[in-house]
């Protein structure tokens, strides 16, 4: 037996011989353990030790804040209990999440013997009895609703504040007039003792609004003849009369009420006068309507929606056919409408309790049965709307001439209705029976049919109506047929199944051109379904608006067997959307099922397809991380495209499989170990796999450092022909030069450099931002840099004052020193100062990238554009700090200079000229 059945049962014997270590486990997922849910259960005191004994946090708490003692008081815990859990260091002072006390706890829920002891008790304990909940309700508040009268006297004679208000202004002679047990003797005593009679809560009510409310005979008396405003209204201008009237109020009450003159026909805001209350109020007898009646009260009187006294006791289910009749013979209209033009007898239905005999009577005594509400909706109408109504109702109205087939302003019929509501079988087939069109359709188009499959009737009622010829393909406004209806629901299959099997078109479409095949893979149906309509003959390439089809979007969410299954059974592996793309490439983006992927390529799929947002299976597969990189590899091998891959998605893992597969490792081996005068084996000039494999996997895996690839590349440079050399200097572009590195070293050497200027944080910052907010800044890899320029010619001086740390930052400190926009070249980080070194570190990369393109020149001469080229820069900057970047601002001899790099660098890329004027930095 679990332990909690143990608690329920109250069994000491057995909870003893349960381990320590089960009582301490936490029992339950929410906050609550198995103390409070003892507590709850009102055990015996015995068990609350044990159970105490062996919580390990006496000090719990549950999300509203309350502990053991509060959790023991709502459950009308014993004294003895009560003093057990505050000898045991039980928190008296704690407050729940309202800053409820423990004696206001005490004052609203306990109501057993010990409850003055109790309470009592915890004063002596020294729990403040003044304090106040979030509501500024005091003890005295609970006391006056909820306790007897020695118990408020208690707290008065304790000094607690008599005149507290909450903070509805709610005073404690109107907690008492509350109070069901009040007696005469408290209200004496509360206003003995000064309590204001006529105070008001917020919403303007007095101590008689409490007292009608509670139906306090001798209480309403006693205010009465104390003075109180006997028709005072509230903010909704009832006055106590109302309210005695909506309550559960004896005829004493009433007739007191009325034999003191109060206001028996005021309205209230909403137009109803007291004896509307009356009607509509399920506790009211028959004896007090006729009261009311003979005293004056005007029964002709209509709300503000023209409903009438007869409207509102045809709605109240528990008033006597007596009350209906007598309110009739009075000469009340039985066919008065609201301003909804709804009568009496349309009310009889609004009741949860329908009367056959008021129905009857109304109908009897002049009531049209086909009259008809501003919706068109008749008294079947209703009828067929309600589940509580009997089949005998239903028989009735259409054997006293309820016309059956009747529409409402949305062309509903009753059988619309009934099949909305859920009917049974037996009034379905009634309906039917004795006329109902049951290819009626509303005025979006929806037959019966349609209504049963979308209110899900059941399978019985369904055939029935199928069974009676219903068109099974009638289509709603929406291009919606019954089929595609019962297809939103699940655990429908023998519905489905039924209605195909009886000529329901298979084929039809709905919105964006989807076929049932589509939706069933969008909502992931099960695969019996797929199956079965699939072996029914559906289009399983049908497309959508979007050239989507079925298989699409079974590839983003559902099972590799439907997956599977569909391709098997004809589906299009390679159908494209309107986006470009394929089944292939949603697997990849959704799933990125191995399995599934390799079943697809193994079906010809094809692995280069390339949506509009330039996605490939390969690149999908490489942002997604794939384990191991098998997927890579699978994709690789099956000649995936490699060429137009971003650097981001060249990571560590792709290269390894790309090595793998390739072989890359043996292609660099034969590089290093091949004769410098004979590459044939190296074969350059079919440099297009060669070069992706080759430059990418130097770049990445960082062979910055290997001197002997560097000196093959300058071999080839120096003795092959111009074009061997020029592609053979952009590999050591590309495997030379590191935007990592580059800001690795900037920091490490700027952190050892005593410079305050080169140490600014600022510039560091702006170094930062300009070098990762773009592809790809290069940085000369210092050592491998200066063995390059040496074996290419360039003079050592030059070398020297280019190197990697010096060459940059020492051309920022000299267009600081000495160049005229010093006084503005601060090193606050603004966007204007971080366009300039984002112009510098351009330039300064393609001044290198010229450098590197020199020894193509026709002379076969070195050429030392340096100076040039940094005065070039210099004017460059000042113009583009000061916003003058346009075209016709740059003079001619500027724009000649840039030209002339231009063609120096032979860049395959937008001029310079072209950058700046764009701003592209």
């Amino acid at each position: 037996m679990k332990i909690r059945q143990i608690i329920e049962k109250n069994n000491v014997e057995l909870l003893k011989k349960v381990e320590i270590n089960q009582l301490k486990e936490k029992s339950f997922k929410t906050t609550k353990n198995l103390l409070s849910f003892a507590l709850e259960k009102k055990v015996s005191k015995e068990m609350i030790e044990i159970l105490f004994k062996n919580q390990p946090n006496t000090n719990w708490i549950d999300e509203f804040y309350r502990n053991f003692l509060h959790i023991a008081i709502m459950n009308d815990s014993s004294f003895e209990i009560i003093k057990f859990l505050v000898e045991n260091y039980v928190n008296v002072n704690q407050k729940d999440h309202q800053n409820k006390s423990i004696i206001d706890y005490s004052l609203i829920y306990l109501k057993n013997k010990d409850a003055f002891k109790i309470i009592k008790y915890f004063v002596e304990e020294k729990v403040e009895i003044d304090s106040k909940t979030k509501e500024n309700e005091t003890a005295l508040h609970f006391a006056c609703q909820y306790q007897p009268f020695e118990v408020i006297k208690y707290f008065i004679e304790k000094g607690i504040d008599i005149n507290a208000k909450t903070n509805k202004d709610k005073t404690a002679l109107h907690c008492a007039c509350q109070n069901p047990n009040n007696s005469i003797e408290v209200t004496k005593y509360l206003i003995a003792k000064g309590l204001n009679l006529n105070s008001k809560t917020i919403y303007n009510e007095n101590a008689l609004h409490f007292a009608c409310e509670n139906n306090s005979l001798d209480v309403i008396k006693l205010l009465i003849e104390k003075g109180i405003d006997i028709n005072s209204k509230n903010i909704w201008n009832e006055t106590p009369f109302h309210i005695a009237c909506k309550s559960n109020p004896s005829i004493e009450v009433i007739e007191y009420l009325v034999k003191k003159e109060a206001n028996i026909n005021i309205s209230s805001n909403f137009g109803k006068v007291p004896l509307y209350y009356a009607c509509e109020n399920p506790n009211i007898s028959f004896e007090i309507i006729k009261l009311l009646i003979e005293n004056g009260a005007d029964f002709n009187v209509e709300t503000d929606e023209n409903e009438t006294i007869l409207h509102f006791a045809c709605k109240n289910g528990d008033i006597s056919i007596k009350t209906i009749k007598y309110l009739i013979e009075k000469g009340i209209d039985i066919n008065s409408e609201t301003n909804r033009n709804e009568k009496p007898l349309h009310f009889v239905f609004k009741s949860k309790k329908i009367s056959l005999e008021i129905i009857k009577y109304l109908i009897e005594n002049g009531t049209d049965i086909n009259s008809k509400t501003n919706q068109n909706q008749t008294i079947l109408h209703f009828a067929c709307q309600n589940q509580n109504n009997s089949f005998g109702i239903i028989k009735f109205l259409i054997g006293n001439g309820a016309n059956i087939n009747s529409k409402t302003k949305y062309n509903l019929t009753p059988l619309h209705f009934a099949l909305e509501n859920l009917l049974s079988l037996e009034i379905i087939k009634y309906l039917i029976e004795n006329g109902a069109d049951i290819n009626a359709k509303t005025v979006y188009g929806q037959t019966p049919l349609h209504y049963a499959c979308h209110y899900k009737n059941s399978f019985e009622v369904i055939k029935y109506l199928i069974d009676k010829k219903v068109d099974v393909n009638a289509k709603t406004n929406q291009n919606e047929n019954v089929l595609q209806i019962a297809c939103q629901y699940k655990n429908n299959f023998e519905i489905i199944k039924f209605l195909i099997e009886n000529g329901a078109d298979i084929n039809s479409k709905i919105a964006q051109n989807q076929s049932l095949l589509h939706f069933f893979c969008i909502n992931r149906s099960p695969f019996e379904l797929i199956k079965y309509i699939v072996e029914k003959g559906i289009d399983i390439n049908a497309k959508t608006n979007q050239n989507e089809t079925a298989l699409h979007f079974a590839c983003q969410n559902i099972s590799s067997e439907i997956i599977k299954f569909l391709v098997e059974n004809g589906a299009d592996i390679n159908a494209k959307t309107n986006q470009n793309e394929s089944p292939l490439l949603l697997i990849c983006n959704y799933q990125n099922n191995y399995e599934l992927i390799k079943f697809f390529i193994s079906k010809g799929a094809d692995v280069n397809i390339t949506s509009n947002k330039k996605e490939t299976p390969l690149s999908l597969s490489i942002s997604k991380k794939t384990e191991n990189g098998k997927l890579i590899k699978l994709l690789l091998m099956n000649n995936a495209n490699i060429y137009d891959l971003e650097k981001s998605q060249i990571t560590s893992q792709f290269v390894e499989s790309l090595s793998q597969v390739y072989s890359i490792n043996q292609d660099l081996n034969n590089l290093l170990k091949s004769n410098e005068d004979n590459l044939s084996d190296f074969e350059f000039q079919s440099i297009d796999n060669f070069k992706f494999k080759v430059h990418k996997l130097i770049l990445l895996t960082r062979f910055n450092n290997n001197k002997t690839i560097l000196q093959k590349f300058i071999n080839i440079c120096k003795s092959k022909t111009k074009q061997d050399a020029q592609l053979a200097l952009n590999f050591i572009y590309s495997g030379f030069f590191d935007y990592d590195k580059m800001i690795e070293n900037l920091i490490e050497q700027s952190n050892k450099n005593n410079n305050n200027w080169i140490r600014s944080p600022n510039l560091m910052y702006m170094i930062r931002n300009s070098v990762e907010k773009t592809k790809f800044w290069p940085y000369t890899n210092q050592e491998n840099a200066e063995e390059l320029f040496k074996e290419i010619g360039f003079d050592s001086n030059w070398i020297e004052s280019k190197k990697g740390r010096k060459g940059i930052l020492k051309d920022f400190q000299k267009l600081y020193e000495e160049n005229e926009i010093k006084k503005d070249f601060t090193i606050i980080v603004e966007e204007k100062e971080i366009k300039i070194h984002k112009l510098i570190l351009f330039l300064r990369s393609e001044l290198f990238k010229g450098m590197f393109l020199s020894v193509n020149d026709s002379s076969n001469q070195v050429h030392d554009y340096s100076e040039k080229s940094f005065e070039t820069i210099q004017q460059l900057i000042y113009f583009f700090y000061h916003d003058k970047f346009e075209e016709n601002k740059i003079n001619e001899e500027i724009i000649e200079e840039l030209k002339d790099i231009k063609d120096f660098y032979q860049l395959n890329q937008n001029s310079i000229i072209d950058l700046i004027l764009e701003k592209d930095f």
